[in-house]
C-alpha cells in the first residue's frame, strides 16, 4: 500500500488481491501513526458517577484501538490540586489530553498543560477560545429548544434550577433559557431562577425553593440530570405527581435519566460523535506538532421525550 520497492510482486498480488475481497479502506490516521512511537492520549475528568465515566471511555477505547494509540484516564477530583495529576501524566509521555466537562473552565488547568507542552482538546459545553478546540453541542441552542418545548406545552410559569457559575455551561445553559422565555414574551420572575451546582443535593435545595413558592410552576428545567432527578425526589416527598402536577426536564441524558421514574426528558448529545472527533483532533495536532489554537466543532442536539414532562394542569393545585 505504500509502494515499498521490497515487497515482491507475488507478495504485491496476494495484499492487493485481499484488499479487494475485504474492500479494505486504509485509514490515514494510523498510516500516519504507523512505524512511529506509540501515540500517548491522556483524558482528564470529573465524572460524578461511573456511568458518565464509562460512555465516554467506551468510545475513545475504540477510537484508540484503531489508532494504534494508548490511553491514559486520570480523575481531577480536586479542581484545585490539580499539578500532582498534570505531573504524572507529562511523566508517562501523554502527548495530549481531552478534557471531559467542565474541566476546560477550571482555573490555571490549561496553563498548567501548556506548561508541560501537552496539547488540549476539550469536550462539552461549546465556548469560543482562542486557546483550544472545543467540541461538543450548542448548550445556549439546546436549552433554547426545551424551554420552547415547554412553552408550547403549554407552560408559562417555568423554573428554572443553573448549574455551577464556575462553568460555561451554566452561563450558556440559563441563557437559551432567557431567550425563549424573552422570545415567547413571557416575563422570569425572580423567584423563579433557583441556584444549583450540578450536584443532587444541590438540586434538593433549589427544587424546594422553587416548589415552595406561593404560586409554584408548573414546570422545572434543570440544568442537569442529577438536579433534575433531585426535583423529581422533592415533588414525590410533597405528594405531587410527575407530570400531572409539575412537568421535569433534564439536560445531558445521563445513565440516571433512565433509572428514575418518571424517566426524565431531557437533552441528548451525540457523545460517540463528540468524543471520537475530539480524539482524532487531538492526535492531529501531536502527530504534526502544531498548536491548533482555539476553534469549535459544533454537533446537533437531541430534545428527547420521556415520561416526566407534559401540559401544565387544568388548575392550580393546592400546595
Amino acid at each position: 500500500m505504500n509502494g515499498d520497492t521490497v515487497v515482491t510482486e507475488a507478495t504485491r498480488k496476494i495484499v492487493e488481491q485481499a484488499i479487494a475481497a475485504l474492500d479494505f479502506i486504509p485509514s490515514p490516521l494510523a498510516r500516519a501513526l504507523s512505524g512511529a512511537q506509540q501515540i500517548r492520549v491522556g483524558l482528564l475528568h470529573r465524572f460524578p458517577n461511573a456511568g458518565s465515566l464509562g460512555e465516554y471511555l467506551v468510545h475513545l477505547l475504540d477510537v484508540a484501538s484503531k489508532a494504534h494509540a494508548s490511553l491514559v484516564v486520570r480523575e481531577i477530583a480536586d479542581l484545585a490540586k490539580h499539578e500532582a495529576t498534570i505531573d504524572e501524566i507529562a511523566e508517562s509521555g501523554v502527548q495530549g489530553v481531552i478534557l471531559s466537562p467542565p474541566l476546560a473552565d477550571v482555573p490555571g488547568l490549561l496553563d498548567a498543560l501548556f506548561a508541560r507542552r501537552i496539547a488540549v482538546v476539550a469536550t462539552g459545553s461549546n465556548r469560543q477560545t482562542g486557546r483550544i478546540v472545543s467540541v461538543g453541542i450548542d448548550d445556549q441552542e439546546a436549552a433554547r429548544a426545551m424551554t420552547l418545548h415547554l412553552l408550547r406545552s403549554g407552560h408559562t410559569r417555568i423554573g428554572f434550577i443553573c448549574g455551577d457559575p464556575r462553568f460555561a455551561s451554566a452561563g450558556l445553559r440559563l441563557s437559551g433559557f432567557r431567550n425563549a422565555m424573552r422570545e415567547a414574551g413571557v416575563r422570569v420572575a425572580d423567584e423563579m431562577i433557583a441556584q444549583g451546582n450540578y450536584t443532587y443535593q444541590s438540586g434538593l435545595i433549589a427544587a424546594e425553593q422553587l416548589i415552595g413558592c406561593a404560586e409554584r410552576p408548573t414546570a422545572i428545567f434543570a440544568s442537569n440530570d442529577d438536579m433534575a432527578a433531585a426535583t423529581v425526589a422533592v415533588a414525590h416527598r410533597r405528594r405531587l405527581d410527575i407530570p400531572q402536577d409539575l412537568s421535569v426536564c433534564g439536560f445531558d441524558d445521563a445513565v440516571l435519566a433512565t433509572t428514575i421514574s418518571p424517566e426524565l426528558t431531557t437533552i441528548g448529545r451525540p457523545v460517540a460523535d463528540i468524543t471520537r472527533a475530539a480524539f482524532r483532533t487531538l492526535v492531529a495536532q501531536v502527530t504534526s506538532d502544531t498548536v491548533a489554537g482555539g476553534g469549535l466543532q459544533v454537533f446537533g442536539h437531541k430534545l428527547i421525550r420521556r415520561q416526566s414532562d407534559g401540559p401544565p394542569p387544568s388548575r392550580t393545585t393546592p400546595r
